[in-house]
């Protein structure tokens, strides 16, 4: 199998697309979380809250002195969050089976639109769905077996938790190197064929044995590629963040201003790279699905339904 020309369609595909990052930015999110540090006021009256001495002060200062706002504002922030990682985790399933169906009509000289794709998205969404929950329970159960004898090593002597620990490390990454690969097979053989889940779980398993060494590599690939990846985002965040602290320096106001100006343009930048290297992946896993079946083949490229050919409700 050609990997440097897996790469290059993968990346020319995505560049090409460019209508696809939409669903490219879903598939590549599942939500956003903050936190707060827990701070303690000692101030005596309201007078006293003072942003110019520290805005994480000043909040402080706030709902101390607000306590049934402030519980109303936490269950309504808390709220809005779960309802925000529920939106962005729909928006995951659809858009990776959109974008898959995508590739598969790219490769067909076919073209392309975002509204069909959301449509074959929401059509495969259940099944998906199915897919992801047996997954969770399945890694699940891996962990449980293989955090339980180490735990009982521990407590039988450190020396044999140790060595526990030291079996357990290559296992956990052949696990996570077999369970993520089924998994994305499987779901590129679910829109492929419209195969029921557990049929496509087999399938799956099926083409990582015939193929186990091409798996592996696209494994290593993708590992490589994400932990570059997250080195440059790391450097990307840091050349942002830097400035704001310098300004932080001068003034609380300052610091407010320069989030107002900064803030905004980081998000700009992380949705569009998000967005591209969301298509990337995908389409290089389908690509390389694709080459699988073409080394055990059912059709040279699958037959992927469209919504017109959708059963009608």
């Amino acid at each position: 199998m050609d990997y440097n020309s897996l790469l290059s369609k993968a990346f020319a595909l995505s560049w090409k697309y460019k209508v696809l990052w939409v669903l490219g930015f879903f598939a590549a999110s599942m939500g956003y979380t903050s936190g707060a540090d827990n701070l303690v006021t000692r101030k005596s009256d309201l007078r006293n809250i003072d942003f110019d001495h520290g805005i994480l002060q000043g909040i402080t200062d706030w709902f101390h002195y607000n306590p049934e706002i402030s519980t109303a504002l936490i269950v309504f922030l808390a709220g809005m969050l779960l309802l925000l990682i529920l939106v962005f985790f729909v928006m995951n399933l659809i858009s990776i089976a959109g974008l898959i169906e995508g590739v598969y009509q790219i490769e067909r000289k076919e073209n392309i639109r975002l509204s069909q794709l959301f449509k074959v998205g929401a059509f495969y969404f259940w099944r998906f769905l199915g897919l992801f929950f047996i997954s969770v329970a399945v890694v699940l159960t891996f962990l449980l077996f293989l955090v339980l004898p180490i735990v009982l090593a521990f407590l039988i002597t450190t020396a044999l938790g140790v060595l526990a620990v030291l079996i357990g490390i290559p296992i956990l990454f052949a696990g996570i190197f077999f369970f993520s690969n089924i998994y994305s097979l499987a779901q590129r053989e679910i829109i492929a064929y419209q195969t029921p889940v557990f049929q496509a779980i087999g399938e799956a398993y099926t083409l990582l044995i015939k193929h186990i060494g091409p798996n592996v590599v696209i494994f290593l690939i993708q590992l490589f590629l994400g932990l570059a990846i997250f080195i440059c985002a790391l450097v990307l965040a840091l050349m942002f963040a830097a400035p704001i602290i310098l300004m932080a320096v001068y003034s609380t106001w300052v610091l407010i201003a320069s989030l107002i100006i900064m803030v905004p343009i980081f998000l700009l930048i992380a949705i569009v790279v998000e967005g591209f290297l969301g298509t990337f992946f995908n389409a290089l896993l389908t690509l390389f699905y694709l080459e699988l079946r073409k080394l055990t083949p059912k059709q040279i490229i699958p037959p992927s339904p469209g919504p017109a050919a959708m059963p009608q409700t």
